[in-house]
């Protein structure tokens, strides 16, 4: 299953959910799981795992030409969570329209040999991102609530169509939905006429700590973040919702030491 983060505008965190949506997939699930960093230039995943990749995805398809698809595994670094990075290369100007075949049969490649493929499409519908989406079954638009967010996010949704995207496939995420003062999910559920499907808390400490530590927001004992995080990992996975944590109180209780 390939699955693709798309921005609808930079800083909107698509990369931090992009990177615990992976690593939860692959904690949950106990599948084999890869994660691609798709950006231009040095690209921030394996930045937020604390990796330092000898190989990018930039050498991976140059080297396709001759490279065996059971051989991808030697340019991916392993995270201590077992998650799999291809990271970005170095280069500002590349991937670009030239490789956006090439990521094409990088990303087949990947699929035949991972149970998940998790993409950080960055925040630009340029022809990379849109060769990661249309080989996508399910594909995360990230976005604020806020408007010139969710102007990018309806232009997207439009554009996505025409390249042959079924609607189905689209899945919004309400990145830092706890704001003080930003729209509510029923206004901007009503201007876009698209339900949003996931929405998480705004919590900076919380992911910059993670970041810091190169761990996953998951193994902070922090409240939210994680479950909310956890959700959407879980939604994708096809993985049963996480039990209720409440305790049942049993019918006969009294407050006090008498029952």
């Amino acid at each position: 299953m390939v699955v693709s983060y798309l921005g609808t505008k930079g800083g909107t965190g698509t990369t931090t959910l992009a990177v615990n949506g992976a690593a939860d997939i692959r904690r949950l699930s106990g599948r084999s799981t890869v994660m691609v960093d798709l950006n231009t230039g040095p690209g921030d995943v394996a930045l937020f795992l604390g990796l330092r990749p000898r190989y990018s995805l930039l050498t991976a398809i140059d080297h396709l030409a001759w490279t065996d698809p059971t051989m991808l595994r030697r340019f991916v670094v392993e995270h201590d969570s077992g998650l799999h990075v291809l990271a970005a290369g170095d280069d500002f100007a590349r991937p670009s329209v030239r490789d956006a075949e090439h990521i094409e049969q990088l990303l087949r490649a990947l699929n035949s040999a991972y149970d998940y493929v998790i993409v950080d499409a960055g925040c630009r519908l340029v022809p990379p991102a849109t060769t990661a989406i249309q080989q996508s079954e399910a594909i995360l638009l990230v976005a604020n609530p806020d408007v010139p967010c969710l102007r990018n996010l309806q232009r997207i949704i439009d554009v996505v169509k025409t390249v042959g995207v079924a609607r189905e496939r689209l899945k919004i995420v309400l990145n830092r939905a706890s704001e003080f003062g930003v729209l509510s999910t029923a206004q901007i559920e009503r201007e876009l006429g698209f339900n949003i499907t996931h929405s998480t808390n705004s919590d900076y400490r919380s992911v910059a700590s993670a970041v810091n530590a190169g761990v996953a927001v998951s193994t902070l004992r922090v409240p939210d973040l994680p479950r909310q995080f956890e959700a959407i990992a879980r939604s994708l996975a096809g993985l049963p919702d996480r039990p209720s944590s409440r305790r049942l109180v049993p019918q006969n209780y009294k407050s006090g030491a008498e029952v």
